[in-house]
C-alpha cells in the first residue's frame, strides 16, 4: 500500500505539504527522541533539565550521524512517500539534524514558528522537497513547521515582481506575522 493516497498527492500538489501519519514505527521515534535528549545532556522525565542557563541559542540540535536518525531516514514509509512525490525510487538521503523545543515557560518563550527558506534566492530558484519528522505527538497548532499553503505556485512570479531592494524573507515575515 502506498504511503500517500491519491487524495494525499492532490493535497500535496495544491498546498505544497502533506502529512504522512505513522511514517516510522513508534519504537523508532522513542529511540531517536531519547538520543536527542542524551546528546543535549537533558532528562526527558525532568523538566528542570530542559531549560539550561544560559539558554540554548535555538531549537536546532547539531546531531547528524546517530544511528537512530539514520533508521528514520531509511524507514520504508518515508522512502515510499518521497518516491511518490519525486516519481522515482532513486533517492538521495540528505544529512540533516534534529531539534528540541521544550514547552514555553515564563522564562522561556519560543519565538517561532517562522518561515524558513532552505534555498538561495539570489540564484535561479529550484523548489526542493524536505521532511519534518515529529518524534512525539504534536498538535496541529504547535511545532516548528510553518508554511503558506499553496505559495509554491506563486513564488516565482512573486519574486520576479519584488523591487530589487526588498528582502523576500523579510517581506513574507511582515505580511504573515
Amino acid at each position: 500500500m502506498p504511503a500517500l493516497s491519491q487524495e494525499d498527492l492532490i493535497f500535496w500538489e495544491q498546498n505544497g505539504y502533506v502529512v504522512v501519519r505513522g511514517a516510522v514505527p513508534p519504537g523508532n521515534c522513542r529511540v531517536a527522541a531519547e538520543a536527542v535528549w542524551e546528546f543535549l545532556g537533558m532528562n526527558s522525565a525532568d523538566p528542570d533539565t530542559w531549560y539550561p542557563d544560559p539558554p540554548r541559542r535555538n531549537i536546532m540540535v547539531e546531531m547528524f550521524h546517530h544511528q537512530a536518525l539514520w533508521d528514520n531516514r531509511q524507514a520504508p514509509k518515508i522512502h515510499e512517500a518521497f518516491s511518490q512525490i519525486w516519481e522515482t525510487d532513486r533517492l538521495w538521503v540528505s544529512l540533516d539534524r534534529a531539534s528540541l523545543n521544550p514547552p514555553q515557560r515564563e522564562q522561556y518563550a519560543y519565538t517561532g514558528p517562522f518561515l524558513h527558506w532552505d534555498f538561495d534566492l539570489t540564484r535561479p530558484v529550484q523548489l526542493l522537497v524536505q521532511g519534518v519528522l515529529y518524534l512525539t505527538d504534536t498538535a496541529a497548532d504547535q511545532g516548528a513547521f510553518a508554511c503558506i499553503p499553496g505559495f509554491h505556485h506563486h513564488l516565482l512570479p512573486w519574486l520576479a515582481n519584488l523591487p530589487q531592494d526588498v528582502d523576500p524573507r523579510e517581506e513574507v515575515r511582515k505580511r504573515h506575522a
